[in-house]
């Protein structure tokens, strides 16, 4: 059963990669004159057109990705234990102690360059979140001895960070539908979209940046050390 199964899911993968490799006309795929990139930037003023897709086109599909953090932590700092911590019990080399002192540093400030800088550059919230979270792990890996847990902030400081974040998401939202009538919108509410390519610019889209890393990070933080803490 396990065998015809795996073969009828390659089967479908050839089949599936046999058409992808036709290319189709122009006509059939919708080909436009217009360049997207040129246009969101108009319409957002985000250099980076995959943060103008995230925050502006489509941001209250990734307000649904970031509930799903949300209620992923949640509920993995729910059914992880909450004062025995096995996996952080082992003392490091002073290799590893000092060398994570120097790193850390390094890691944050570039976790949250790519949050404040995502509209303008590669990079993002959730990238930067991401950076931001692995500062914080590695800081609880590293310095948690013997059943003595150290983190950069306490884990029930994190959970208020999240749910802050999280708020404020929805905050932002409310503005722009109380601004124009849409929900998270953006130059619709009449906020300047500045000069493309600088720091302030882009209307509210930095502003979501900052807060879905803020709170990816705080987000991914609970769960990897609730985690450890199994």
């Amino acid at each position: 059963m396990k065998r015809t199964t795996a073969a009828l899911i390659v089967i479908t993968l050839a089949i599936l990669a046999a058409f992808a490799a036709f290319e189709l006309p122009a006509e059939a795929q919708g080909a436009s004159p217009v360049n997207h990139t040129v246009r969101s930037l108009a319409d957002s003023g985000a250099v980076n057109a995959v943060s103008a897709v995230l925050f502006d086109y489509r941001a209250f599909d990734t307000l649904g990705e970031a509930t799903v953090i949300l209620m992923t932590a949640m509920i993995v700092a729910f059914l992880a234990p909450q004062a025995r911590a096995s996996m952080l019990s082992v003392r490091m080399s002073s290799i590893v102690l000092y060398g994570v002192v120097l790193l850390l540093p390094f890691i944050a400030v570039f976790g949250l360059a790519i949050m404040l800088y995502g509209h303008i550059s590669p990079g993002g919230g959730f990238t930067g979140g991401v950076v931001l979270s692995t500062s914080a792990v590695l800081y609880a890996v590293v310095y948690s001895v013997g059943g003595q847990q150290s983190y950069v902030l306490p884990p029930a400081m994190n959970k208020v960070i999240e749910n802050a974040s999280m708020t404020a998401f929805l905050v932002v939202g409310l503005v722009g539908m109380a601004a124009s009538g849409a929900f998270l919108a953006n130059a619709a509410t009449g906020i300047g979209l500045g000069t493309p390519g600088t720091l302030l610019s882009a209307g509210t889209i930095p502003l979501l940046n900052v807060i879905s890393g803020v709170k990816v990070g705080a987000g991914l933080g609970i769960i990897i050390i609730s985690l450890f803490l199994e």
